[in-house]
């Protein structure tokens, strides 16, 4: 599928019709977006779809969850599935370096997509097909952070738990444990520093006479994914990062089991 005016205009009409409440041109769009998702670059044209300032929000949104299906279905082969159609691996990498950079910039509900669509690529590929992946996220949260952006920081927070949430069910072994390692080594002292900063900003926010509660959620957003990001890292066992910072750690969790939260009741 190449890339042109065409087949933006193609796209979002069909996006468009797949919203429509009535049934014919619903499935119509579906149907047909069904037979294109079979061609080569399809994945990266809907991909390229989000950066066009001309698309509506509605039209992304509708990419974005037809796009997190599409790789569901067609990114990893399914051995019982004679007839499934693999993404190409020269599609893969494109969409591979597109997609963080869109998450980013993306809206919360276009964010949730694309981190959905992050962790199924990333299930397959990290971090062996994918090494740049950890350090981009490193490096992309640690320039959001500084900004306070923290509707972007919490995106790349949920993309990092999806993507270390086999370490929770996944089993022991040589293989796994090595992931782990190249996690810790790439990842354990961003996520303390994120962590620290975060706390920072709420004990400002509480104490001060006029908070944003809007601004403190999505402190406390990030919080909550930074302690489940520290869960799989330390579930097969402590880590010498972990354990050598552990006070950074237990301080924060220790306010957080104890401070006491006033309702005004209404």
């Amino acid at each position: 599928m190449e890339w042109n005016p065409e087949t933006l205009h193609f796209l979002s009409q069909c996006f468009l019709n797949t919203l429509s409440p009535d049934h014919d041109p619903r499935r119509r769009a579906e149907a047909t977006l069904s037979e294109a998702a079979d061609r080569p670059n399809y994945a990266l044209a809907v991909l390229r779809l989000f950066s066009e300032p001309s698309v509506h929000d509605q039209i992304r949104q509708s990419a974005a969850v037809n796009f997190k299906n599409h790789l569901k279905a067609h990114w990893a082969p399914k051995p019982n599935d004679p007839l499934q159609v693999i993404v190409p691996d020269p599609e893969k990498q494109p969409s591979k370096s597109l997609i963080l950079t869109l998450m980013v910039n993306s809206s919360p509900i276009i964010q949730a997509q694309l981190s959905e669509a992050l962790t199924i690529n990333g299930n397959h590929d990290f971090p062996k097909a994918w090494p740049t992946l950890l350090p981009q996220l490193v490096a992309t949260l640690d320039k959001l952070n500084q900004a306070n952006d923290y509707v972007s920081v919490n995106g790349v927070l949920t993309a990092i738990n999806s993507l270390f949430k086999k370490f929770r069910y996944q089993f022991k072994t040589n293989e796994l444990l090595l992931d782990l390692k190249y996690c810790l080594d790439s990842f354990a002292k961003a996520l303390l520093e994120v962590f620290k900063r975060t706390a920072g900003f709420i004990d400002q926010a509480v104490g001060s006479r006029a908070v944003d509660v809007s601004v403190l959620k999505s402190y406390i957003e990030s919080q909550r994914l930074c302690c489940r990001i520290f869960y799989p890292l330390n579930f097969m066992e402590l880590p010498e990062f972990f354990e050598d910072h552990m006070d950074e750690w237990i301080i924060e969790f220790n306010k957080y089991l104890t401070v006491k939260i006033f309702c005004s009741g209404r």
